[in-house]
């Protein structure tokens, strides 16, 4: 039985940590901008704005099926009928957020009509009027809580370990269809969305560096890569394997990435320019004499409740900032390194290693650390 405020009654109310911090760094953003309201009206907002729970149905959109609007007093979730008592029931139980509730069929604009009109609106979509601050919003959500950094770090523990295993369990000649629904079908049931799942084997790894998995069986080498994202947080990794001894271009390209890839990870540390970053790499890419590879794909960048908040380039301003998540993912023809890791001051919280894959140790600068290489299994 749900009252209309939304909750159970009887249900305490209480607010947790991590929701409070948030309100507060949106009601702040708020009065510095002289904003009324804001209206989140994406996926990635909802998650990260009520503590990893969800209000989406359909995965093919960015769009939320519920909404929430933060005032300097309160905070509301509009839910139409549809959605109104799974979300109130399963998901928002704590009493934080207090339900405009509408049915199906009426008109969401106009029963927001008297907590909009007259006010100074932003939203990170320009809906119903609002001023579209979607940018600015999104940074909102850089700098992790330490209850996020934790879900990530579980995150990304068990996707990696369920990737390493799928990786493992390829076999010669079947598709790279099915390593795509293996390593997919163990996440899904596992409670992960899988937005990115890349497979590519033999020749098409040399071609193409967004490699869509195809009915191509597998025959000597595979890479699969994946982001990874439960509770709206995103694990993003690749890992390589190869049947029988990895061929001597290929070892000689991964040598050089394994360079490019700890070049990047230990120059991202905090308060330096992501673009400062992405010049080291660049380096690194020259200076192993594969700059033309730089040139193909993008290295990656930030990232949280999307694969990427944003992708590098050299014009990108953002700071590396404490406490955010960061995802490299150089590539030279072939090869491709990828890990997830938070930044803390000038150290690198990689939360994609399980310890049980196969390493390598890379020292840049006095500094080491480690890194994955490719799995040879001699049996098909």
């Amino acid at each position: 039985m749900i009252n209309e405020s939304g909750m159970p009654p009887g249900r305490e109310r209480y607010m947790t940590g991590e929701v409070k911090e948030k309100l507060n760094r949106v009601r702040t953003w708020m009065e510095e901008k002289a904003f009324d309201g804001v209206l989140f009206t994406t996926n990635p907002n909802f998650f990260w704005i009520t503590g990893g729970k969800q209000g989406f149905v359909d995965k093919g959109t960015m769009d939320a099926a519920v909404n929430v609007l933060v005032t300097p007093a309160k905070a509301y979730v509009i839910c139409n009928s549809s959605e109104r008592y799974r979300v109130m029931e399963e998901e928002l139980t704590d009493g934080t957020f207090e339900l405009i509730a509408y049915r199906w069929h009426e008109n969401e604009e106009q029963i927001l009509r008297p907590y909009l009109e007259g006010k100074r609106i932003a939203s990170d979509t320009g809906i119903y009027g609002s001023e579209n601050r979607g940018g600015e919003l999104q940074t909102l959500r850089y700098v992790m809580t330490k209850e996020e950094e934790e879900r990530l770090a579980k995150i990304g523990f068990e996707s990696a370990q369920i990737l390493e295993d799928s990786v493992r369990d390829v076999k010669k000649g079947e598709t790279e269809w099915e390593a795509a629904g293996r390593v997919t079908g163990r996440l899904l049931a596992k409670g992960y969305q899988v937005p990115v799942c890349l497979v590519a084997s033999d020749q098409r790894v040399l071609k193409y560096r967004h490699p869509l998995p195809t009915d191509k069986q597998i025959e000597n080498y595979v890479l699969i890569v994946i982001c990874a994202q439960k509770y709206g947080l995103t694990s993003s990794i690749t890992r390589l394997k190869s049947f029988g001894p990895v061929p001597e271009e290929l070892r000689r390209k991964y040598e050089a990435l394994l360079k490019v890839d700890t070049a990047f990870l230990l120059n991202t540390r905090a308060g330096v320019l992501v673009r400062e970053v992405l010049e080291k790499g660049y380096e690194a890419y020259k200076s192993e004499g594969y700059e033309a590879d730089f040139h193909l794909h993008h290295q990656g960048g930030g990232l949280g409740y999307l694969t990427r908040d944003y992708c590098a380039n050299f014009q990108t301003e953002d700071l590396v900032l404490d406490g955010q998540g960061f995802s490299w993912n150089p590539t030279i023809a072939g090869v491709k390194l990828e890990d997830t890791y938070v930044i803390h001051g000038d150290s690198q919280r990689i939360v994609t290693e399980t310890g049980t894959w196969v390493y390598r140790e890379m020292t840049v600068d006095g500094r080491t650390v480690r890194r994955p290489d490719i799995l040879v299994c001699q049996e098909g």
